[in-house]
């Protein structure tokens, strides 16, 4: 984490200095910082898959699979609005955080109801 520190303050450093030269090469200077950053996190993609079939065996499949695909929604659509918010668009970004609670709240359906069968209180 560390090293990716120093490269966010090196690219701060470097997309202010550049705005002052040429306003439009910063947004594709901070596209290029964002993707080191995307490959330098994807070593640790594959273990975290790996924990997941794991954690998959032991808890049953279904389970697993609907926190691991809300983690991704999460992810998604505050990256997505981040993006919109750092382009200036502060009310797209509202829209797509709200679109993915949304999102949440219909893919938390099936776990409620199952939470609620094994409490007693549904069919």
């Amino acid at each position: 984490m560390f090293s990716l520190a120093g490269v966010a303050l090196c690219a701060l450093v470097a997309v202010l200095t550049v705005r002052e030269v040429r306003r439009d090469f910063a947004p594709y200077l901070i596209m290029g910082t964002a993707a080191v950053f995307l490959f330098a996190c994807l070593p640790g993609i594959g273990e975290g898959t790996a924990f997941a079939g794991s954690l998959s065996a032991m808890a049953g499949e279904g389970t697993v699979s609907t926190v691991l695909r809300a983690l991704g929604i999460v992810w998604l659509s505050s990256a997505a609005g981040e993006i919109c918010r750092g382009a200036g668009e502060g009310q797209l970004a509202s829209y797509v955080e709200a679109a993915g609670r949304a999102e949440l709240l219909v893919l938390s359906v099936p776990l409620l109801k199952s939470l609620m069968a094994v409490a007693g209180f549904g069919s």
